[in-house]
């Protein structure tokens, strides 16, 4: 399932007539103008070999609160339409080039109709697949024009074909309570007016119902109902010097007609305060080379941060005459067949199981089977779309979010970290007081929570990446960091991020726990994943034992830090600050 930005921000518009599951006019109308549109032609040029059309009926619902009051509350239905047009052939396209994504003539659609009446769905299909052909038919003469003036070594195919498949499933509409969710937010917010020194707070849900259709010229036929909600709960505070300390949590499911329990999400709140009060308490760190221990939550954050999102191969586009290199390289690159885990690791992707990544198949039309990525400790294989990479002419129904130059981005689905060898979490954490021991260090490392995905500011996450260096992609920070001494006590601390930390470093892990943590999140291509960015997102589940990694390093945060409010928080009680404002 592919979620919108609109699962993050919902918008209001006309009101969507209910959708019958038999017959659906709106899956009849796509499949007879595809059928027209494959046969456009203009003046002899290239001609579509590849369409694909979806429509998502989306019905949402969504609160958000602070201290007990509501900023919003709303309900919208809407749809979702998507339209793209392959001209040529699948050795050679209009896509996987730096110039893709050439318009056509603009057309004034505004919304997509919204009622199920086939002529209308029709034009608006007409329009767009007008515009869109015109502007493939642009894309591919440039990118011939550019390939006369350099050189490409290893001209793969742009497209690889697939099998048809066919998914079709019968809607039911799903009643959702709004006014008894947007009461239940608000309570929610209301739990962070007991901790009067947060600076902060807010709760929000969000809920989708929706409807998603999918089909293309090689047959392929998808229509299924898709539902997903979630719960977000923020707080911040901010130390005696000035940092600014966070923590969050998000809570997801697939079964909006129960949500979560108001108790459970209730002590969440109330722990989020007390956790952040004392972070702000906490004493910042110092700078740290050794080993570190991500038990809990914490190991399955680091897990999808830097192992799934390495899980891929990246292709350079064609790009015009001395334009620099338009793709990244992921950390795994060029080491199929290579330990990059202990042999006691294997690692699997499987969107069958079902976790929070399950789906059928991936925006590409293709279904997933369970993927073995590493065996014994050794890289097998790659996440896959349709765009062939080296080594690999398949794809493996892993394209879940939208990408560059008219590709899809591979993304996991339910990411399985399994260790053979496992020891308790009090016994990992005597091995690192005795790696302590024998270093001469005072202390080792606990981590119990990432700022993955991270509620971090935009001015916040640029510091992060401007301050990566040398140590190429930034990890997201730590938000609970704990030094553990070697009499066994620990110690809170603030203010440390990781340095050099990437794929590779899974290479140096020294054991896992026997504890098994499942970690769901929206994975949207945004540095650190960062919550509310990125037009598009896929759900992922990553279950993962807590891993001791030897010779990480921490640094202390050097920023500019924040001056402090001139007076109290009016909910603290006290109105010296403002009567000593007034004094001055």
């Amino acid at each position: 399932m592919k979620l919108t930005a609109t699962f993050l921000l919902v918008f209001s518009v006309a009101p969507l007539g209910a959708w019958a599951a038999q017959p659906d006019a709106v899956f009849t109308a796509m499949q007879a103008e595809l059928k027209r549109s494959m046969g456009l032609t203009l003046n002899q040029l290239d001609r579509p070999y590849y369409i694909t059309y979806s429509v998502d009926d989306e019905h949402s619902w969504s609160a958000s609160a602070t201290l007990g009051g509501l900023l919003s509350s709303n309900s919208s239905d809407y749809r979702i339409p998507g339209v793209r047009v392959r001209v040529g052939d699948y050795k050679f396209d209009n896509t996987n080039w730096t110039g893709a994504g050439a318009s056509g003539p603009r057309y004034d659609l505004r919304s997509f109709p919204l009622e199920d009446d086939p002529l209308v769905i029709r034009q608006y299909l007409w329009l767009a697949t007008d515009s869109i052909f015109k502007g493939s038919l642009q894309s591919i003469a440039r990118k011939r024009a550019a390939l006369k003036s350099v050189t490409v070594t290893d001209q793969m195919p742009d497209f690889a074909p697939a099998p048809a498949f066919v998914h079709i499933a019968d809607y039911t509409p799903i009643k959702f309570d709004q006014p008894a969710w947007a009461e239940k937010t608000r309570k929610l917010s209301a739990v962070f007016g007991d901790f009067p020194s947060l600076r902060t707070s807010s709760a929000e849900f969000t809920a989708i119902d929706s409807l998603h259709r999918f089909i293309n010229s090689e047959g392929t036929q998808i229509r299924q109902q898709e539902t997903a909600g979630l719960v977000e709960l923020r707080a911040t505070a901010q130390a005696p010097d000035g940092m600014v300390v966070r923590d969050h949590g998000v809570y997801y499911t697939h079964d909006i007609g129960h949500m979560f329990s108001e108790a459970d999400l209730t002590r969440s709140a109330r722990q989020i305060g007390e956790q952040v009060v004392k972070l702000a308490a906490a004493p910042i760190g110092d700078n740290y080379t050794g080993p570190v221990l991500f038990e809990g939550v914490a190991s399955a954050q680091l897990m999808a941060e830097v192992l799934g999102r390495n899980l891929h191969i990246s292709r350079k586009p064609v790009s015009a005459p001395g334009a620099p290199s338009q793709a990244a390289t992921t950390d795994l690159e060029g080491r199929r067949g290579v330990r990059i885990m202990p042999e006691f690791f294997d690692v699997t992707d499987d969107p069958t199981q079902p976790l929070f990544g399950h789906e059928e198949a991936d925006d590409e039309g293709v279904p997933g089977k369970p993927l073995t990525l590493v065996e014994k400790g050794v890289l097998k294989d790659f996440l896959r779309t349709r765009l062939p990479v080296r080594g690999y002419s398949d794809s493996n129904g892993r394209a879940r979010l939208a990408g560059n130059y008219g590709a899809s981005t591979p993304v996991p689905t339910n990411l399985l970290i399994r260790a053979s060898e496992t020891s308790s979490i009090e016994e990992l954490k005597k091995k690192l007081i005795d790696l302590c021991q024998q270093r001469g260090l005072p202390y080792g490392i606990i981590v119990r929570k990432m700022d993955f995905p991270s509620s971090a500011s935009l001015d916040e996450a640029r510091k992060l990446l401007s301050g990566a260096g040398s140590s190429g992609h930034p990890v997201s920070m730590p938000l609970y960091t704990y030094r553990l001494y070697l009499d066994g006590h620990e110690e809170l601390v603030r203010g440390e991020r990781f340095r050099g930390i990437n794929a590779r470093s899974l290479k140096d892990i020294l054991a896992a726990g026997d504890d098994k943590v499942t970690f769901d999140y929206l994975e949207n291509g945004a540095p650190f994943a960062l919550l509310g960015f990125g037009g598009s997102s896929a759900e992922v589940s990553v279950v993962a034992p807590s891993v001791l990694i030897d010779d990480l390093e921490l640094s202390k945060v050097d920023d500019e830090l924040p001056k402090l409010p001139i007076v109290p928080s009016p909910l603290t009680g006290t109105q010296t600050g403002t009567q000593t404002a007034s004094a001055r």
